[in-house]
C-alpha cells in the first residue's frame, strides 16, 4: 500500500494562480460545476450526435473539460510541472498486479451473477449460457468505450485529484463523505437530460444514487490505496460497475431493470462494509509513505 510523494509547492506567480494554489478544491468544484452545465444545454447537445453504443458526444466533453482538465490546472497551479507529471503518472499507472485487475474487471459481475442465481435459481447461469458471446460483442465494448470517453476522466478529477486530496488532510472515511455530497451534485446536470428537465424527479434519482455511490466511492478508495495510486485500475472498477448494471444485469438477470440495479448496488454495498469491517476504516491507507516506483509486482 502506497501513498503520495509529498510534493514541493512552487510561489504562484499570476494572481489568478495563486487564488487557485490559496483554495485549490474551492477551484476545482467551481470549474467543475461551471464548465459541464454548459455541455448539457439543448443547442450544445443539439449539435453533437452520438458515439457508438448511445454514447455521446457532449457527454464525454462534459466530463473531460468539467472534471480532468480541471484536476490537471489545479495541480499545475499547487506544483507545476511536477504536480502535472504526478497526477498523470497515477493516472495511467497500469503495473500492478493482476488480481486488482481480476477485482476490479471482474469482480462485480461474478457478485451479481452469484446473487442473481440465489434469487432466481439457475436463471441467469442458463441466461449467460446462452448469451455468452455477449460477452464480447456488446459488454467488452461498452467497458472499453466508457473507460475511454467516460470515467477515467471522471475519476482523474474526483478521485486522482480531489478524493486523494482530502484523503491525506482528513483520512479516507471523511474524504470518501465529502467527496461524495459533490460528486453526487455533479450528476445533475445529466438527471437533468435524462428525465426530460423534471427538477423532482431528477433530485429523487440524485437521493438513490447518491446513497449508492457513498458505498461505491469506499470501494474505489480502497483500490486506489492498493494499487500504488492508480487511478486507471479505479477508472476501470467505475467503468465496469456501470456496465454491470446497463448491460450485463439486463442482459443476464431477470425482470425489469430495477432488480439488476438493486442486485448490483447490493453487491457494491456488501463489498464496501467488508472493506470497512477488514481495513478497520482506514481503507488501506497509510500516510507519509513514499512510493517505491522500482518495487516488484
Amino acid at each position: 500500500m502506497t501513498t503520495p510523494i509529498t510534493l514541493e509547492q512552487p510561489a504562484p506567480h499570476s494572481a489568478l494562480r495563486r487564488l487557485v494554489a490559496r483554495h485549490p478544491v474551492a477551484a476545482f468544484l467551481f470549474m467543475a460545476y461551471t464548465i459541464t452545465p454548459m455541455f448539457t444545454v439543448p443547442p450544445v447537445r443539439a449539435r453533437m450526435g452520438n458515439l457508438l453504443l448511445d454514447f455521446t458526444l457532449w457527454d464525454s466533453l462534459a466530463t473531460l473539460f468539467g472534471v480532468a482538465l480541471p484536476a490537471f490546472l489545479v495541480m499545475a497551479a499547487l506544483h507545476g510541472r511536477a504536480g502535472l507529471r504526478d497526477l498523470a503518472r497515477r493516472s495511467f499507472r497500469w503495473r500492478v498486479h493482476s488480481r486488482w485487475y481480476f477485482l476490479a474487471l471482474l469482480g462485480l459481475p461474478v457478485g451479481v451473477l452469484l446473487v442473481g442465481s440465489v434469487i432466481f435459481g439457475l436463471a441467469p447461469l442458463a441466461a449467460l449460457v446462452n448469451g455468452w458471446p455477449l460477452l464480447f460483442t456488446l459488454m467488452l465494448p461498452d467497458l472499453l468505450l466508457r473507460i475511454v470517453l467516460l470515467n477515467l476522466a471522471e475519476e482523474i478529477g474526483w478521485t486522482g485529484f480531489l478524493q486523494a486530496r482530502l484523503q491525506d488532510g482528513y483520512g479516507p472515511l471523511k474524504a470518501v463523505v465529502l467527496v461524495e455530497i459533490p460528486f453526487a451534485l455533479w450528476h445533475l446536470p445529466f438527471l437533468l437530460v435524462d428525465t426530460g428537465g423534471q427538477f423532482s424527479v431528477a433530485l429523487a434519482y440524485l437521493g438513490v444514487l447518491a446513497i449508492a455511490q457513498l458505498f461505491g466511492r469506499v470501494v474505489i478508495m480502497w483500490l486506489y490505496n492498493n494499487t500504488q495510486r492508480s487511478v486507471l485500475l479505479v477508472g476501470l472498477f467505475h467503468a465496469a460497475h456501470n456496465t454491470t448494471i446497463n448491460r450485463f444485469a439486463a442482459e443476464f438477470i431477470p425482470g425489469p431493470a430495477e432488480i439488476g440495479f438493486l442486485i448490483t448496488e447490493g453487491v457494491v454495498v456488501l463489498a464496501a462494509v467488508l472493506v470497512l469491517v477488514i481495513t478497520r476504516g482506514r481503507l488501506s491507507y497509510t500516510p507519509n509513505q513514499e512510493i517505491d516506483e522500482r518495487r516488484s509486482l
